[in-house]
């Protein structure tokens, strides 16, 4: 059995993308239903039900929001997921290189490769992808849906643009060893990328057992400027005023209110905790997709 789960406020002409996934297994004599989600949350229960059905997959029709509430409910699992991205900046597809069309990715049901993968933790919200604290994560906040659908990418880039102009708060990163480092942004990676498809971690692996954190070291909101304009030229990595850390686990504070946002979702107020952990993801991929380097074993 597949389960669909589709979330319709995720992009536009989401109803014509469902349609074609309906059709695509429909054509195959494929036992399927569709969900539809209606508010934030629904998704992860449709998921939690999914796997507790002992339903064989289930095809994600949305953005990465979406797609982390579908994971959250399969993770521990043996239900896999597959992904139709229909949202803003699809990092999950260009993360596990999965084709652009509906079509494409519907065919890897048959012709793709399952992996597992470990998923990350920011306090109880687990996350696939990515997380933030900071700058990044408060025009996140900001964000709303509607935007999003009109403009894309670019919604992100005019509300950080807005967002500059406010007074930044400084952060306290605390590393295993009780390493603090003051910092003016942070960004957490499992895998390389990010939105818009930049690679934001070169070392990123996303089926290894820590993560990549980016950090901003100098303050300023013209440090910030800087910094996302060197990461959209994949300069970032050569600045002495970024730190980029590998590590199992991250506490992030700050002395005044900020933010926290994971896989491209606002998740709440600092501070945060994040931490890699021994939950599995079954992820189909494409056939030729790298094996995992370090595959995981264990379930949560």
């Amino acid at each position: 059995m597949i389960d669909v789960i589709y979330n319709p406020v995720a992009g536009p002409k989401a109803v014509n993308r469902i349609d074609r996934v309906r059709a695509y297994l429909s054509g195959r004599d494929l036992p399927f239903r569709i969900r539809e989600t209606a508010a934030p949350g629904d998704a992860v229960v449709m998921a939690r039900e999914a796997a507790l059905e002992g339903a064989d997959t289930v095809v994600v029709v949305g953005g990465d929001g979406t797609m982390n509430e579908v994971a959250d409910g399969l993770a521990g699992s043996a239900t896999r997921l597959a992904f139709v991205p229909h949202g803003t900046g699809n990092v999950f597809a260009r993360e596990f290189s999965l084709p652009a069309s509906v079509e494409g990715c519907l065919d890897l049901l048959s012709s793709g490769k399952t992996i597992s993968v470990r998923m990350a933790k920011a306090n109880d919200r687990r996350f696939v992808l990515l997380a933030s604290a900071g700058f990044d994560a408060e025009v996140v906040e900001r964000m709303h849906s509607r935007q999003k659908n009109l403009l894309g990418i670019a919604a992100y880039v005019l509300c950080g643009a807005r967002h500059i102009l406010r007074s930044q708060p400084t952060l306290w990163l605390e590393f295993p060893g009780r390493e603090r480092v003051e910092a003016q942004a942070a960004i957490v990676a499992r895998g390389k990328k990010y939105g818009g498809n930049v690679t934001i971690a070169p070392g990123g692996d996303i089926a290894g057992e820590t993560f990549q954190v980016i950090a901003l070291l100098r303050k300023g909101r013209w440090s910030i400027a800087k910094f996302a304009l060197d990461i959209l030229r994949g300069k970032h990595a050569a600045s002495r005023h970024v730190l980029i850390r590998e590590s199992p686990s991250l506490f992030v504070r700050s002395p005044i209110p900020s933010a926290c946002q994971v896989d491209g979702e606002y998740l709440g107020p600092l501070p945060v905790r994040f931490t890699v952990t021994d939950a599995l993801l079954r992820v189909i991929v494409p056939a030729d997709f790298p094996a995992p380097e370090h595959p995981a074993q264990t379930l949560e």
